[in-house]
């Protein structure tokens, strides 16, 4: 609307707005570190810890996905009440912050049987707040952001996770080797302290978005854009936000989300292609420790981590500019050209007995690595609008908040199960298979664009009555105009008159 394109910057445009975001964008970055803070290092931990073993590193990274499970339905109830982002944040933040106090405590005191003990339990505080890093997105942007700032703000908020997990990559082992793994938990901490402050004394309640309303509303009015009735359009634009959440019925929401099989599809390739990419992608140390240091495998991760986000955000601005009606094929072509580069990845690094097929040295597998990362985050932020489109009149932040779990059950499923049958080297080949199978489901998605049909609909319907409204006051007009013909015809032989 021209309207709503006047009120940039004045319909919730004051900078409160991103200051939710960034303190949001900040918890769940710290989030995706404590995720994947063990397997960059799995060996040291080993030799640090008295009892540590590869089956207690998986579980330590199995702890995000099982949490969630069991702490996302809780975390839904709280989230959709009133002012219950917020609420989830700071809860978030507390559980992150004790988890990571408890993990530097063990670290501490590695040589003492309990420390093992005292790290997994650090690691459940800190998977608790995982339903709200993951899930709180779509919620996050629609209170605070207007309909056409909020795929950059929803970008944001779920990029943020991956770059948690590229910088755990990067900074473990260059800690870990130079000053010890006390210092990674520590930083951990340090960061979770920051956000817990943040999240209690400065991120924004539900009665600052009804104060902020109310400010843009007293703009407009004296700037007098208003409708028909004399309100703000922004107030109006934006009724749907409200500042007291409404209760979702989930079980109906759940099941009406089921019965669409095209979005059961991409739901399935959704938790391969993302949640077990992140898996695959914390045990190449475990694969590769015997071939390259530690510090090279992190950043092998690492760029495939970065090119992750690179390629969620590129996507889903080429997708908004000329894609919008073609999604499926974007989403087909990157699980396509992902299941190319993870060929050419394992081409390009060792097998069991050190053989390597492509040897064009260490530069080349990271270009490699980053190709993979690349067209797998091109297609995770087009996961989330296509199923919104095909599963509407399902409300968007439950969809979300099912994508995020499947991403984790996909994570979950690659470090307790496919690990387990398919170790080292044998997890690439299980990985690259499961990704070809992703491009045969993909070809079965039938995309439908039910939401913005749905919108198109309702906006015909709208003009459709401005146009009745209109001509109606034209007719009413034109039933008038011999009475005002009249009326001058005997004022004019009045004046003459006189």
């Amino acid at each position: 609307m021209v309207e709503l394109e006047c009120l940039r910057g004045v319909t919730i445009g004051l900078p409160v707005k991103y200051q939710a975001l960034l303190i949001f964008a900040m918890f769940t970055m710290n989030n995706g570190f404590a995720w994947l803070m063990f397997d960059p290092v799995d060996n040291e931990l080993q030799e640090m810890f008295d009892g540590m073993s590869d089956g207690q590193l998986e579980l330590l990274s199995s702890w995000q996905p099982i949490m969630y499970m069991a702490a996302f339905f809780p975390i839904m109830r709280v989230m959709t009440r009133h002012d219950g982002i917020r609420r989830c944040v700071c809860l978030g933040a507390t559980s992150e912050m004790i988890g990571a106090a408890l993990k530097l405590v063990a670290t501490l005191s590695a040589s003492k049987p309990f420390a093992l003990y005292i790290l997994h339990i650090g690691q459940m505080f800190s998977a608790v707040a995982s339903p709200v890093a993951i899930g709180a997105v779509s919620g996050l942007s629609a209170q605070w952001f207007e309909a056409h700032e909020r795929t950059r703000a929803t970008a944001a908020a779920v990029l943020s996770n991956n770059v948690g997990n590229a910088v755990c990559y990067l900074l473990v082992p260059a800690l870990t080797s130079g000053l010890g793994y006390a210092y990674v938990t520590g930083y951990e901490l340090l960061l979770g302290c920051i956000v817990c402050f943040l999240a209690w004394t400065k991120f924004p309640s539900a009665r600052q978005v009804r104060n902020v309303r109310q400010e843009v509303d007293a703009i407009n009015r004296e700037q007098g854009i208003t409708d028909e009735d004399g309100n703000s359009l922004a107030g109006t634009a934006s009724s749907h936000h409200s500042d007291v959440s409404e209760d979702i019925a989930l079980l109906p929401q759940l099941k009406a989300l089921v019965s669409f099989p095209s979005a059961v599809l991409l739901l399935i390739i959704y938790s391969w292609s993302s949640g077990g990419y992140v898996a695959w992608t914390s045990l190449f140390d475990a694969m590769l420790g015997d071939f390259y240091s530690s510090q090279f495998v992190g950043t092998i991760s690492f760029a495939g981590t970065v090119a992750y986000v690179v390629g969620g955000l590129l996507s889903s601005y080429l997708t908004d500019l000329y894609f919008y009606r073609h999604m499926k094929h974007v989403i087909f072509t990157c699980m396509a050209a992902n299941t190319l580069s993870c060929l050419m990845f394992i081409a390009s690094i060792p097998d069991k007995e050190g053989h390597i097929l492509w040897d064009f040295g260490n530069f080349w597998i990271l270009v490699v690595a980053a190709l993979c990362g690349l067209f797998n985050g091109a297609a995770a932020p087009i996961f989330y609008e296509l199923v919104a489109e095909i599963s509407y009149p399902v409300d968007e932040g439950v969809s979300g908040n099912i994508m995020s779990m499947c991403e984790n059950l996909g994570a979950l499923l690659i470090y307790q199960l496919v690990a387990r049958l398919f170790p080292a080297q044998d997890m690439n080949y299980a990985f690259t298979a499961g990704m070809a199978i992703t491009i045969a489901l993909s070809a079965c998605v039938v995309q439908k664009y039910n939401r913005s049909y749905a919108a198109l609909a309702t906006d015909a319907a709208d003009s459709e009555t401005q146009t009745v409204i209109s001509s109606s006051v034209l007719n009413e007009n034109r039933n008038l105009m011999p009475v005002a013909m009249s009326d001058m015809k005997v004022y004019r032989s009045a004046e003459s008159a006189s």
